[in-house]
């Protein structure tokens, strides 16, 4: 029975091609009508399959790339705000340095100035050094024995007396201050003319011992040196009076000064090598005399 089936098959197999090529066709065309008036059911059920997953995949996607992307932005800003970082920090310590050096040419063409104008023989020095005691007032300058300095010159600024050295090395040298309750300069009162002694206090000034109560000093009066004693030369500014005090019925009165020179920020000073009897205007023709510094004497 097998054999007859398979044998009317090979017999009539073309017939059954066409017929089978026929039924897919009007398959085909069916489905394509369906398509026309709305999708497959297969390609709808695939679309709702495959949607949530290309949309779940975009979104990792999108949010990786996005992290990725931000990331990299962050890593680069991060770079440019070290390296603007860098760069502001150069531009200020240039700045810094330049305004520094400014701030110590104009300090420098000052003292340049002062000794100019002065008819005294001086060495510049800078402060590298200050007694952090409260007891003992004194600076270390950058100048000693080698460079001409030796004890117990005046020390200067532009501004006034600063102090006189009180020991000497070959390359430092220790300045006492006028503040220092150690030192003592003879003084005028610039206005009245009334002479005292110009000593140090505790407290970063100078009191006015000596000064008789029947002299006329008052509140702002300036202070300058007298000559006398061949340290300072005359008419230096020491400093301007601030305080003035008639106490009982002793000889002497009271009187209080600020130095002229702010002692707690110098940086550069003066040390008189050579001094003239004053400060005033040579007469013409006349020569001026100039006496040696010498150390105070030994007690």
């Amino acid at each position: 029975m097998k054999t007859r089936g398979l044998s009317l098959f090979r017999r009539y197999h073309l017939s059954a091609f066409i017929i089978l090529l026929l039924f897919f066709g009007l398959v085909l065309m069916s489905l394509r009508v369906k398509q026309q008036q709305g999708m497959a059911f297969w390609d709808a059920f695939l679309l709702e399959l495959t949607a949530p997953v290309q949309k779940a995949t975009t979104f990792v996607v999108d949010t990786i790339q996005g992290v990725f992307g931000r990331y990299i932005f962050l890593v680069h800003l991060h770079d440019e705000n070290q390296e603007l970082k860098q760069r502001i920090a150069r531009l200020q310590e240039e700045n810094h340095r330049m305004r520094e050096m400014a701030s110590a040419n104009e300090r420098l063409r000052k003292l340049l100035q002062f000794r100019e104008k002065m008819s005294i023989s001086m060495i510049a020095a800078e402060v590298i050094g200050q007694d952090p005691s409260s007891w003992f007032k004194s600076i270390t300058i950058n100048r000693g024995e080698s460079h001409g300095v030796q004890k117990g010159m005046a020390v200067i600024s532009p501004e006034g007396i600063v102090g006189q050295v009180l020991k000497a090395a070959p390359h430092y040298a220790t300045v006492l201050l006028i503040t220092d309750y150690n030192s003592s300069i003879d003084a005028i009162v610039q206005r009245s003319r009334a002479k005292a002694i110009a000593q140090g206090t505790e407290e970063n000034r100078c009191q006015m011992k000596y000064l008789l109560r029947t002299e006329d000093v008052a509140v702002g009066d300036i202070v300058i040196t007298s000559g006398l004693g061949g340290i300072f030369p005359k008419g230096l500014m020491v400093g301007q009076i601030m305080k003035v005090e008639k106490k009982g019925h002793g000889v002497f009165q009271y009187a209080e000064l600020v130095p002229s020179v702010d002692l707690t920020k110098l940086e550069e000073v003066l040390i008189i090598t050579e001094t003239p009897v004053s400060l005033s205007k040579d007469e013409p023709g006349k020569k001026v005399t100039k006496i040696p510094v010498r150390s105070p004497k030994k007690r």
